[in-house]
């Protein structure tokens, strides 16, 4: 195995991310009512169809960056897609709590807080061993 090579771990932590970005973004870009009533639910705002078709699209393309990480297979590709999903759900979860404060969540949105809190670590874990591989 090349130093730079994913490892396993790093692959699986790589198609669940494109496989939960793609959920995402294909619910929120051609369905935005099923969105509504089933991801975001009062008391948090609804999503505009105009908003969610433009908002969507990133979900949608950090899918394609994941799956394209992957399809790469090295590292150092990687390595830029964890930069960007650590540092977003790092501030998912403080935007989170900070709604969670003076809004209050909806119920589902504390599932979205326990997948962040486990896939956080789960991120960390992966880049780590990668580093102490190459």
């Amino acid at each position: 195995m090349n130093s730079d090579s994913l490892m396993p771990f790093t692959k699986l932590v790589l198609v669940v991310s494109a496989v939960v970005q793609l959920i995402f973004g294909i619910v929120g870009e051609f369905f935005t009512s099923l969105f509504n009533s089933f991801f975001w639910t009062a008391p948090l705002t609804a999503w505009s169809v105009d908003i969610a078709q433009f908002a969507f699209l990133n979900y949608l393309a950090t899918a394609i960056a994941a799956l394209y990480a992957l399809y790469q297979g090295s590292w150092h590709g990687a390595r830029v897609y964890f930069a960007f999903a650590l540092s977003y759900n790092i501030m998912g979860l403080i935007v989170s709590f900070i709604t969670a404060a003076n809004l209050g969540l909806p119920p589902i949105h504390w599932a979205y807080i326990l997948l962040a809190l486990i896939y956080i670590p789960a991120v960390v874990y992966a880049w780590r061993r990668q580093e102490r591989q190459v």
